[in-house]
């Protein structure tokens, strides 16, 4: 089958991590598959490229894209496709899908609703269309396919949540975690706290240096480090220095490949005021390392129910998050069975086949 695969962007973010190991399994399956960037390709296209997966962009112009539809319409076309694959809602690129010749058309929604800045009217619209132009809508998380059900009733009988594959590297041995942090520029023999992501509010890296900041008054053997950029990485500095904790904290910039970074953790610590799901802690506990995080909204604790290898709570209480990590820091045998159990999650969660399969399923092959 000819796969059209259309993403809205190709950079190294969590959907598009996902879009790439779906497309290398459908690729894997025998699919001829093609991708096109609505916006000029990123870091992540050259990847696909190398996988043999063709990527393409778009010059996405005009409000909300408008101005592009005539190129999208002509690039969809031009793959002549018989199914096209869709990851993350965008009202233009559904208007130009609308008389495409492909047999099957589905729509894979990564992106929690109302915290996005697009209001109810505007969603209302977006699966309006939807309905009309896609055979089947997809939802990486319950929490998020919920909310949509909250805003368009009509979408229950077409859509399904699907979850985000994840990748199951090798476990990480002694050597390789030394060796991830001396590439970091980490001192060896100290304990290593860490979180990774945009650093925008709502993420809540705040929240992280509070902690920091409490578990460094009981314990000096840790250090925490933040891999990532983004507006609040300047107030998040001045934080940390009013805190007293700046020397003990590291801000690695942004990274092209955050393999060295979860090799050198012990813990992970999440937080955030709302996710679909939470790629950090998922990608974490692929490597083994137990999570500590705070959710107030989101779809995490749908990936450990029952606190099945993960502490997750539904506040950002800085006291039970602090008492968390160190009890993890504190106990080594507790660290190595709460890592294996999120491995083991985690694997049975986002297993690639079985995601892979349940597209194929759904373009109908």
């Amino acid at each position: 089958m000819k796969i059209l695969n259309v993403i809205q962007c190709t950079n190294l973010g969590g959907m598009e991590q996902s879009n790439f190991l779906c497309c290398k399994g459908l690729k894997a399956r025998g699919h001829s598959v093609e991708a096109v960037s609505l916006t000029t390709p990123g870091q992540m296209a050259p990847l696909m490229r190398e996988a043999g997966i063709p990527t393409t962009g778009i010059r996405y112009r005009g409000r909300a894209g408008w101005r592009a539809v005539p190129e999208m319409v002509r690039q969809f076309q031009r793959a002549d496709a018989d199914a096209v694959l869709v990851r993350g809602h965008n009202l233009a690129a559904s208007l130009a899908l609308a008389q495409n010749r492909a047999k099957r058309r589905i729509l894979t929604i990564h992106y929690h609703h109302f915290e996005s800045g697009k209001g109810r009217w505007r969603w209302n619209a977006i699966y309006r269309v939807a309905e009309q132009v896609f055979d089947h809508i997809t939802f990486s998380s319950g929490y998020i396919r919920e909310e949509a059900l909250g805003i368009r009733p009509q979408l229950e009988r077409r859509s399904s949540v699907l979850p985000n594959p994840i990748n199951i590297p090798a476990q990480p041995s002694l050597p390789e975690r030394m060796s991830a942090q001396e590439r970091l520029g980490l001192a060896g023999g100290e304990l290593i706290v860490g979180n990774a992501g945009w650093l925008i509010a709502r993420k809540r890296f705040d929240v992280f240096l509070q902690v920091a900041a409490n578990v460094l008054k009981v314990r000096q053997d840790v250090t925490f480090i933040i891999a990532g950029d983004g507006p609040e990485r300047s107030v998040l500095w001045r934080l940390a220095e009013s805190l007293g904790i700046s020397r003990k904290v590291r801000f690695l910039g942004w990274q092209s490949d955050l393999t060295d970074f979860y090799r050198a953790i012990d813990v992970l610590l999440f937080n955030t005021d709302f996710d679909a799901l939470g790629r950090t802690p998922a990608e974490a506990a692929a490597y083994g390392v137990p999570v500590v995080a705070s959710v107030v909204r989101g779809g995490l604790r749908e990936l450990f129910r029952d606190g099945e290898g993960a502490v997750v709570l539904s506040e950002h209480n800085v006291e039970a998050l602090t008492a968390a990590v160190l009890a993890l820091l504190g106990n080594p045998e507790l660290r190595v069975a709460q890592g294996f159990r999120a491995r083991r999650r985690v694997a049975a969660y986002g297993d690639i086949a079985r995601h892979v399969r349940r597209v194929e399923q759904l373009l109908g092959v």
